[in-house]
């Protein structure tokens, strides 16, 4: 009775641990989403060859005073970049309300030259947005995130620039940004994301095209473009180990970013808005930037659908060894088994990212 009490405790044990396994409570996802996290932190940082910053920053408020500016100075901005020979120009700034210093006109103009602008999901309103067209395989709209609003640019911004794209993050429980919805509805609308966006206005698509299955969304794919492939709700994992050429916008000469896409970003204190990133807090245009450079490396990591039976399967056999170790061999044994298990844990995870 005493043996079998043992086996018992260390059974009962061990499926109770398998039960609570099986809900994937809070703590568990969080310490998941976290050794994410620390992975993302070791990761070698390299510099963008695609993607530069142009910052509107403590010296460019200096130069042009208080922000938010007549836009005829954002056209000449964007005038400037295209004299540099700069690729496409990312503006992820939301413009839905008319420039009270008269400057819409000019600024239109300059938005024709291959310039993408921002629109936000809201639940407070539904106003100018931009839907674009998505050509469907299968019924992808039960698995989009959905908003119940989009706040889009004014109508006369909103229809003469390249593109317009979702400015949107979608944290994690813990707060944290570390996926992105390439694709998001409101209603039967679908609205890209602006690295998404910004990928269809350099290949000249008009739209582009998901596909769905019976457990959710399997790819995007802009024409002309890799496909790419996401999670059941047009999610990728993004990257954060790419840093990026950054240039101020009262610089006199933008050459550094030639050739390179181009996001204008808020830097000077007070103006620009903070995320919470693997690698800790970011400006929120940061998220536009790596979504693009993982999206145009095709490098997002993936996490497979299999890979949590996979992970419990593993958890359950190594439980039952340790069951049997623990009844037939001595206490060191069980202890070294266990930091065995787990160091090699984690140098599996550090290889599989």
């Amino acid at each position: 009775m005493k043996i079998l009490s043992n086996w018992m405790m260390g059974f009962v044990t061990l499926a109770v641990i398998t039960f609570i396994g099986l809900q994937d409570p809070f703590v568990k996802e969080t310490l998941r989403l976290k050794s994410f996290d620390l992975l993302a932190q070791y990761e070698e940082k390299e510099l963008s060859p695609d993607i530069g910053i142009l910052t509107i920053d403590e010296a460019s408020i200096e130069k042009y005073g208080q922000y938010p500016w007549n836009r005829e100075v954002l056209a000449d901005i964007i005038i400037r970049l295209r004299e540099a020979e700069v690729g496409i120009i990312v503006m992820p700034i939301l413009f839905s309300e008319h420039d009270r210093l008269g400057g819409d006109a000019l600024f239109m103009l300059a938005l024709q030259q291959a310039v993408v602008i921002a629109q936000v999901g809201t639940t407070q309103t539904n106003k100018n947005a931009v839907p674009r067209g998505v050509a469907k395989i299968g019924d992808p709209l039960p698995w989009l995130y959905e908003w119940p609003g989009m706040l889009g640019p004014i109508p006369n911004l909103g229809t003469a620039a390249a593109g317009v794209g979702v400015i949107n993050t979608a944290p994690e429980i813990d707060g944290v940004v570390r996926r992105l919805p390439l694709i998001m509805r409101v209603g039967e609308e679908t609205y890209p994301a602006m690295a998404i966006e910004t990928i269809r206005v350099a290949t000249g698509n008009p739209s582009y095209q998901i596909k769905a299955g019976d457990a959710g969304i399997i790819a995007v794919r802009v024409p002309g473009y890799p496909i790419i492939n996401t999670d059941q709700h047009a999610r990728i994992w993004l990257r954060w180990n790419n840093t990026f050429q950054s240039v101020s916008v009262a610089a006199d000469d933008y050459s550094e970013l030639k050739g390179k896409t181009v996001v204008v970003g808020i830097t000077a204190e007070g103006l620009g808005s903070i995320i919470a990133t693997p690698i800790g807090e970011q400006y929120d245009w940061a998220l536009s930037a790596s979504a693009l450079q993982t999206v145009i490396n095709g490098t997002a990591p993936k996490r497979y659908d299999i890979s949590l039976f996979i992970e419990l399967a593993v958890s359950v056999l190594v439980g039952l060894l340790i069951v049997v170790l623990a009844r037939f061999t001595p206490y060191w044994a069980v202890g070294g088994m266990m930091i065995l298990f787990y160091a090699g844990s984690a140098f599996g995870s550090y290889w599989l990212f």
